[in-house]
């Protein structure tokens, strides 16, 4: 009889070990993954979504790419040249934040950066150089008004030349989500820890 009272402790030890790291591990998982408040966010978020209006381009594949195309993606929408070395810093950092996104994979596959290529390229060199970083990605290209008409909806200055090159610190990175409307706009943010949180919030 006193035989099964050290069993009887020991199973009750291990078990309050068991409970106390589940809690643990649920604690960690929670405060990870947790969707983040308002108040965390750097992102500079609209008061009111804003829907994007109708534009026409072409993407890398020669396939015709409007507003339309948008739907059933998180799209980072992003403007200049893929041969500007600016633009291939900013662009590295949103391959680091999409990765950043891998232990949620519904969401990382949602989710693609598309590039508004202002300067002439051939296509075949466009499909080439926006495949380097993803083949997730996407890169468009068109007439300048259809590009201004784009490029305005995300809030960079149309009356004059669209940007030729990139700043990580300076350029403006619009958030389009998956129903077609224009949600943030991510500028001077350089930690795709932060780019990839802050997304979050709008999941």
């Amino acid at each position: 009889m006193f035989a099964k009272q050290p069993q009887r402790l020991t199973i009750k030890f291990l078990l309050a070990i068991m409970a106390a790291l589940i809690f643990s591990l649920s604690y960690y998982l929670g405060n990870r993954y947790a969707r983040p408040l308002m108040t965390d966010l750097q992102a500079w978020t609209f008061p009111e979504p804003k829907r994007i209006g109708p534009f026409r381009l072409t993407d890398e594949q020669g396939r015709i790419f409007t507003q339309e195309s948008l739907r059933g993606h998180w799209n980072f929408l992003m403007a200049g040249n893929l041969a500007d070395p600016g633009c291939d810093e900013l662009l590295r950092l949103y391959v680091f934040a999409w990765n950043r996104l891998a232990h949620d994979r519904l969401l990382q596959k949602q989710t693609r950066v598309v590039f508004l290529q202002t300067t002439a390229m051939p296509q075949a060199e466009l499909k080439q150089d926006i495949e380097f970083y993803n083949p997730a990605f996407t890169a468009l290209s068109g007439t300048q008004e259809e590009m201004k008409s784009l490029a305005g909806q995300m809030g960079l200055p149309t009356s004059r030349s669209l940007p030729s090159s990139c700043n990580i610190k300076k350029s403006a990175v619009a958030l389009i989500n998956p129903d077609g409307f224009l949600v943030a706009l991510f500028t001077g943010l350089t930690d795709p820890v932060v780019i990839a949180h802050d997304q979050q919030f709008f999941n």
